[in-house]
């Protein structure tokens, strides 16, 4: 082989590595070359594209303004629109009628459950006028549903006296009797003549009576669990006292266990009589056990009545 055949061999010989780096360099010269004429074509495509994409878009938002100018208005919804309550007018008996009958006459459910409960406990009207007391009762209601109030007459008062009422919504132009009962001697079929009261509140009565030894004031009556204001004013011009017959307790002589069973006198209040007892050798008044603070002036108000020396 000649000088400069080998010589050119030599030239144009590669190994794997130098082959591998030329191919490499050679396809970074070609992307070199055609990246210019790529780019143009893609900014032609992104541009056309988003062209397009805007007169679709106009075209939807233009369709979807001819659809709504061509729907009717739809009316607003008045969320707090009020519902009238209705009322009724029709004849009714208010110690008979149920709680439905009172709401479609206007009272509220609650109105007519307080109706209802005051019923049950034992009350009941007598007159028209009756009926208006109660404070669930307003004067206009009162008023509208006046003539419908229809009262059956009550068998179960027998009469001891008679009285004329003037009021003109009286249902009834004949004398209504009125029964009176001295509270301190009436058993308990006497005790449930009263106005409001029946079996369960005249044993209350009486039980009552017992513990107090009798009643010297007819509000006591309101110590009595159930009695309320209410109630009281349903029977109060029927009752009668005579206090001639009250047990009395001679606090120089009872036991502290004895004095204590008294509904004004406590445990405490009891040893407290005892040990100024044994101290003061007497009792004389009841200013002496306040001088000492054994009874509050409220105390010995109440105990005036039932203490002997």
């Amino acid at each position: 082989m000649s000088k400069l055949s080998k010589n050119l061999k030599e030239l144009f010989s590669f190994t794997n590595n130098e082959r591998i780096a030329i191919i490499v360099l050679f396809a970074i010269l070609f992307a070199v070359f055609l990246y210019p004429h790529i780019k143009s074509k893609s900014n032609m495509d992104e541009a056309g594209f988003e062209e397009l994409k805007l007169a679709v878009d106009e075209f939807e938002n233009s369709k979807l303004q001819a659809e709504t100018s061509e729907m009717p208005a739809k009316p607003r919804k008045n969320t707090y629109k009020k519902t009238e309550k209705k009322e009724e007018n029709f004849e009714f008996d208010p110690n008979t009628a149920d709680e439905n009958t009172f709401v479609k006459l206007g009272f509220s459910q609650k109105q007519a459950a307080t109706i209802i409960n005051y019923r049950n406990k034992g009350g009941n009207f007598k007159t028209a006028n009756d009926f208006k007391k109660m404070y669930v009762v307003s004067e206009d209601n009162f008023n509208r549903l006046a003539p419908y109030i229809k009262i059956a007459p009550d068998v179960n008062l027998q009469p001891t006296t008679t009285e004329t009422t003037n009021s003109a919504n009286e249902n009834s132009a004949t004398a209504r009797p009125r029964v009176f009962v001295e509270i301190n001697s009436a058993d308990t079929a006497e005790l449930k003549k009263l106005r409001g009261i029946g079996s369960y509140y005249a044993s209350r009565i009486e039980e009552y009576r017992n513990k107090l030894g009798g009643f010297a004031d007819i509000n006591q009556l309101k110590e009595i669990k159930g009695i309320d204001d209410e109630r009281f004013a349903m029977f109060s011009n029927q009752v009668q006292i005579d206090t001639s017959s009250i047990n009395k307790l001679n606090v120089n002589k009872l036991t502290p266990k004895e004095l204590a069973q008294h509904p004004y006198i406590n445990n405490y209040t009891a040893r407290g009589i005892e040990q100024y007892r044994n101290f003061a050798g007497k009792i004389e008044n009841l200013q002496q056990l306040v001088k000492e603070k054994i009874l509050t002036d409220e105390q010995a108000d109440k105990l005036k009545h039932y203490i002997e020396f």
